[in-house]
C-alpha cells in the first residue's frame, strides 16, 4: 500500500539536502559498520552508513532498501541518497540503510575492493536486520550513477561477490541512471574515457578486458531480481542506451524487467528537475511497492 505524499511534501523533501530533518522520518547518520576483508596489500578501510527509517513502523519487519551513491567513483556520500530514501520512508515504510564505500582516486584505483565493502555492507543489513526491524529476505539494491555498479554487482550475484550457501539475495534492483556496460560506454562516449578510468586504473584500450569484467551487464543471466532501470532522455554522460542494454538482458533471462526514460533526469538537466525528480520517485515507489509488499503503519 502506498502513502500518497502531497506536493507540498515532495517539494520539502527535494528542497533539503540528504541529511536535513524530514518530518516522519529517523535519519541515522554515520554508524561504523567494520571494515570488508582485505586483498593482499591493501589497508582496511572502515565503512559507515547513514540509516533512513519511518517515524511510524508496522508491528511486523518491513522490507528494506539498501542504496549506493554517485560521485563518479570518486566523490559522493551515502546522504546522497536522501531524497529517495525519505520518499520511500514515507509511501511504503520502507528502511533504507545507504553505505559508504572506498573511493578512487587518479592514483589508486579501487576495484574490485569496492565490491568487497558492497557485499560487507550487504551483510551488516542482513546480519543485523532484527535490529533494524526489517524482513532479511526481502531487501532491495539501488545505485544512483556510479553507485549502480555495485548495486547491480550484488543483484546479479557477479563472480566478484561470493555469497554463501542458502544466504538472502537482493529480492529486487533499482538503477538510477547508472552506468552498466563500460565496453558500451567507450562507443557511447566516442571512444572516451568517464570517471572509470580512475576506478579501474587504466584506459580501455590499455585494458579492454577489466573494462568488460568490471561491467555488471557481462554477469547478468540465470535466475535475476526484478528490475527498474531509470534514465535520462537528454544525458549524455550515461547514454539511456544503457538501460536498453539492461532491459534486453533481463528480457533474455526471462525476468521481470522495466525501463523508463525520463526528460531532464540523471546527469546534464537544465534548470528545475523537480517535476522530473517526482516522476522517477514515483516510478520507483510503484515498482518497489509491487515487488517488496509493505505491512500496514502503525495508527
Amino acid at each position: 500500500m502506498i502513502t500518497p505524499l502531497s506536493i507540498a511534501a515532495l517539494a520539502s523533501i527535494l528542497d533539503q539536502p540528504g541529511h536535513a530533518p524530514c518530518p516522519g522520518v529517523e535519519i541515522e547518520i554515520h554508524r561504523t559498520i567494520g571494515a570488508a576483508p582485505v586483498r593482499p596489500g591493501e589497508k582496511p578501510h572502515e565503512l559507515h552508513v547513514t540509516i533512513y527509517r519511518p517515524t511510524q513502523r508496522p508491528a511486523a519487519p518491513t522490507p528494506a532498501l539498501v542504496a549506493f551513491h554517485g560521485g563518479g567513483f570518486q566523490f559522493g556520500t551515502p546522504e546522497g541518497c536522501g531524497v529517495f530514501a525519505k520518499t520511500l520512508a514515507l509511501t511504503l515504510g520502507i528502511t533504507t540503510i545507504a553505505p559508504s564505500y572506498r573511493l578512487a582516486t587518479e592514483e589508486k584505483s579501487t576495484f574490485p575492493g569496492l565490491l568487497d565493502d558492497a557485499l560487507h555492507s550487504w551483510r551488516w543489513v542482513q546480519e543485523n536486520s532484527a535490529e533494524l526491524h526489517i524482513d532479511p529476505a526481502r531487501v532491495a539494491v539501488s545505485g544512483e550513477s556510479a553507485g549502480t555498479l555495485l548495486a547491480m554487482h550484488l543483484a546479479v550475484a557477479s563472480p566478484f561477490i561470493s555469497y554463501k550457501p542458502n544466504e538472502n539475495k537482493p529480492a529486487a534492483f533499482v538503477c538510477l541512471w547508472g552506468p552498466i556496460d563500460f565496453v558500451a560506454r567507450w562507443f557511447d562516449l566516442n571512444e572516451s574515457h568517464g570517471p572509470e578510468k580512475a576506478l579501474l586504473g587504466a584506459h580501455y584500450l590499455e585494458n579492454p578486458a577489466i573494462y568488460h569484467q568490471a561491467s555488471p551487464l557481462a554477469h547478468a543471466r540465470g535466475k535475476l531480481p526484478p528490475a527498474l532501470f531509470i534514465y535520462g532522455r537528454q544525458d549524455s554522460l550515461v547514454s539511456p542506451r544503457q538501460g536498453r542494454l539492461g532491459l534486453a538482458a533481463w528480457q533474455a533471462a526471462a525476468c521481470h524487467g522495466e525501463l523508463q526514460v525520463i526528460q531532464n533526469i540523471g546527469h546534464e538537466t537544465v534548470g528545475d528537475t523537480r517535476a522530473a525528480t517526482i516522476s522517477m520517485l514515483r516510478k520507483a515507489t510503484v515498482f518497489l511497492s509491487a515487488r517488496l509488499p509493505t505491512p500496514q503503519l502503525q495508527t
